[in-house]
Formats: structure tokens, C-alpha cells, sequence
């Protein structure tokens, strides 16, 4: 009998399942997918620093565009001046006044011919101009409208406590001088054009008159005639200034004549002039001395003259804050002769500067004593004209005096100036 034997394949294989081995498969989850591995640290890094990059780059960019804005406002508001207030920029060599109006007018527009000056408008003391027009004080002169002082060439002359001063040529050739004024936004139109009419009545070889003027709230300009020659600050202190006695002398009988003109005409006023100085007188080619910024203190802010004019420099204004007198003009009168021959100025220490000149004109005996006293330009003329010259030191000195019972008034420095000769045996 042939015997046969039945193999199981699968047999042996523990892990099979299933109907062909009777066994029941187990249940099983699939597995879970593959962790992803994180990027290496070095791409984080880069990534945030890019962004950070990005960042400040656009933060540097946006804070440079404010920057520039800001920047534009700036310099629009510097052109249109504050709150949009009229002024004038000015270029040197050749430039010219440029106006810029408030927002109530329009710089681009041309000129309108309510704005131009005519002598039937404009002409003579009595003017009341309307606003922005230029009212004229004296009927002899050649009028021109504000425009035509606009588009004037001009250059800067200088400023001062007061204001700026200015060159202007016009078109016809003439040059005329207009004075912008700070510190008067206060007072009045009819105060300030009643006293322009005052200042419109004053004539005198020695005092610089008033052409025309402007009134606006926040702007006031004086204009009047250029004097070619400079001032006496200029010819005192500058590099090729070269005044001898003859000159000097000359100019300081010439400002005392105007100041006594000035206290005989404004008789009102406590300080006739206010604020007599060096830079303050101007001189012509023949070095005739003319006195100008006179009588401003009625039209000054309140309060604003005891900061700004030379008259309050004085002893009787700075001890305890107290007022001026007559005699303080004669002060100022006194101050310019000791530095017209001394050729110093008393800059801060101005008490000392005046003792130290009262002491060495009292104690000078001899000659090689004064020359230490006067300025060594006009030394030279110590020969022939030191006594002349030691008596208008001595008159300076009197003039200055802190007590005002042995400062003479203003007459008797006149009179006594006046007496003087340019050489001592004349």
C-alpha cells in the first residue's frame, strides 16, 4: 500500500494567520506616520534675522521720510515767517526783498493798485496809509510804492537791538535805507502814525529824517535816505579806521547840536533821543555826524526801552530799577565823547571804564600820561592840541557823573563843547 504524506508549506511560520493555518489574526493599528525631523537651528536664525532686517530697514526708511517732512515744514514756516507774518528775505550782492504775505493775501499775486503809493495818497505827514502801503512824510521826495521797495536790490547793513537795517536800490538808481523794528507789535496805528507825524517835523543837518514809513501790527519800517559813509563805530573800532582829532572833534560838536535840537523840539519826551551810541551815528563823506534811532521809547512795547535803549545803561535807571531824567541823554552825551577819544569801548564793566578814564584825567599832569588816556591814532596831535583835547575829556567825564546835581544838563555841555577849538592857539 502506497502511503502518502500531506506537507503543510506554512508550517513553521509562526507569524502567518489565517484560514490556511487555522489561526486567527490579530487586530493591529496602523502604524504612525514618521516624525518630521526640525530644521537645523541655523535656518531659524536666518529667517528671523532677515525679518528683523526687514524691520528696522523699514523703520530707518520711515523715520527718515518723517525727518524730511518735518524738515520742509521747517523751512517753509522760517520762509513764511511765523504765524504767517510779513517779512523780507534777504540775499546779499544782488539779491532782493521778497514778500510774503498773511494767509489774508496773496504773495503770488501781482501787484494791485490799491497798493502803490501816490502823492495824492500818500504824500506829505498828515498820510493815513491803508494796509500794506507806504506812507510817505515829506512831499519833496521822489514817491515809490512798497512793490517797487520789494523788488529793490538790497543787502543786510546790520542789526541791532531795535531791528535789522537794510540797503535798498531801487530801480531808478536812488538807495534808500529801511529799518525793520522789533519790540512795537504793541502800540496803536493812530499812536504810531501821530508819531511819525512828529518825527516828519524835525529838521535838523544832524539828524537823519524820515522818508517813509509802514504800519503793519506785527511790522514797522522806518525808511529813510543812505548815508554813504558808515557810522562812527565803524570808523572807531574798525580795521582801517583812521580818525584824527580834527574829524573827531568835528563829529561830536555836530552830535550836540542835534541833541540839543532834539530836547528843544520834543519837549515832552524824557529821553529825546534814548539811544545815542557810536553805531547809532552816521557820517558823510565830510564826516558830518547824523543821529539816527531818536526818540523811539513812545513807541516801544512797555517795558521793552529799559532792555534795549543805551539811556538805561545809566546809574539813576539801573540802581533799583529807577526812571530817567532829562539828564540822562546828556549821560549817553558823555559815554560817546570818552569813547570817541579813547577809542574803547566800556563793553560790560561800564562803571569801571568810566572810573578808570574820571581817575587818569584827573591825576594827568604830563604828556606821556595822556598818552596812555587817548587813542594812539590821534596821540600825535597831543602837541599842538592836548589842551583842547583834555578839556573835552574832562567834559565827557563831567557829562557822566552819577550824581545828577554835578552833571551839567544838556545847555552847558553844549555850550561848553562848542567853545572848543581844533588846535590850542587858535
Amino acid at each position: 500500500m502506497e502511503v502518502v504524506y500531506v506537507i503543510n508549506g506554512n508550517a513553521g511560520n509562526k507569524g502567518l494567520c489565517g484560514k490556511p493555518v487555522n489561526s486567527d489574526c490579530a487586530i493591529q493599528s496602523p502604524p504612525p506616520p514618521p516624525l518630521k525631523s526640525p530644521p537645523p537651528p541655523g535656518i531659524i536664525g536666518d529667517v528671523e534675522s532677515s525679518i528683523l532686517s526687514a524691520i528696522t530697514g523699514i523703520l530707518m526708511l520711515t523715520a527718515i521720510c518723517l525727518l524730511a517732512v518735518a524738515l520742509i515744514i521747517a523751512l517753509y514756516l522760517i520762509c513764511r515767517g511765523d504765524r504767517g507774518r510779513y517779512h523780507y528775505r534777504l540775499h546779499r550782492g544782488g539779491g532782493s526783498f521778497d514778500p510774503l504775505y498773511s494767509p489774508n493775501n496773496n504773495p503770488t499775486a501781482s501787484p494791485s493798485p490799491d497798493r502803490a503809493s501816490t502823492p495824492s495818497s500818500s504824500a506829505g505827514a498828515g498820510a493815513s496809509p491803508s494796509v500794506g502801503r507806504l506812507a510817505f512824510v515829506r512831499a519833496d521826495r521822489t514817491q515809490f510804492s512798497l512793490q517797487d521797495l520789494l523788488r529793490a536790490s538790497a543787502e543786510v547793513l546790520g542789526a541791532g537791538n531795535l531791528g535789522s537795517s537794510y540797503k535798498a536800490v531801487l530801480m531808478g538808481g536812488e538807495a534808500v535805507v529801511v529799518k525793520r523794528f522789533k519790540h512795537m507789535n504793541q502800540v496803536g496805528r493812530e499812536e504810531f502814525q501821530e508819531h511819525m507825524r512828529r518825527l516828519a517835523g524835525l529838521q535838523h543837518p544832524n539828524l537823519l529824517p524820515l522818508v517813509a514809513y509802514y504800519y503793519r501790527k506785527e511790522e514797522k519800517l522806518l525808511i529813510s535816505d543812505f548815508v554813504p559813509n558808515a557810522n562812527l563805530a565803524t570808523h572807531l573800532y574798525g580795521k582801517d579806521s583812521s580818525l584824527d582829532w580834527s574829524s573827531r572833534l568835528k563829529i561830536i560838536k555836530g552830535v550836540a547840536k542835534g541833541m540839543l535840537y532834539l530836547h528843544k523840539e520834543l519837549t515832552s519826551l524824557v529821553l529825546p533821543h534814548g539811544h545815542l551810541k557810536p553805531s547809532n551815528i552816521l557820517l558823510d563823506h565830510s564826516f558830518n555826524p547824523i543821529l539816527m534811532d531818536y526818540a523811539m521809547v513812545p513807541i516801544l512795547n512797555p517795558g521793552e526801552a529799559r532792555n534795549l535803549l543805551a539811556a538805561y545803561k545809566s546809574p539813576v535807571c539801573t540802581a533799583n530799577l529807577g526812571h530817567p531824567t532829562r539828564k540822562t541823554d546828556v549821560w549817553t552825551l558823555g559815554i560817546l565823547i570818552l569813547e570817541t577819544l579813547t577809542g574803547t569801548s566800556p563793553d560790560s564793566h561800564l562803571q569801571t571804564w568810566i572810573n578808570s578814564i574820571s581817575k587818569a584825567a584827573a591825576e594827568g599832569n604830563d604828556e606821556s600820561h595822556w598818552e596812555i588816556v587817548f587813542d594812539a591814532k590821534i596821540q600825535g596831535n597831543l602837541r599842538e592840541s592836548g589842551g583842547q583835547m583834555r578839556e573835552l575829556l574832562k567834559i565827557g567825564v563831567v557829562c557822566c557823573r552819577e550824581d545828577l546835581d554835578y552833571r551839567w544838563d544838556l545847555n552847558e555841555a553844549v555850550e561848553r563843547i562848542q567853545n572848543l577849538k581844533e588846535m590850542d592857539n587858535m
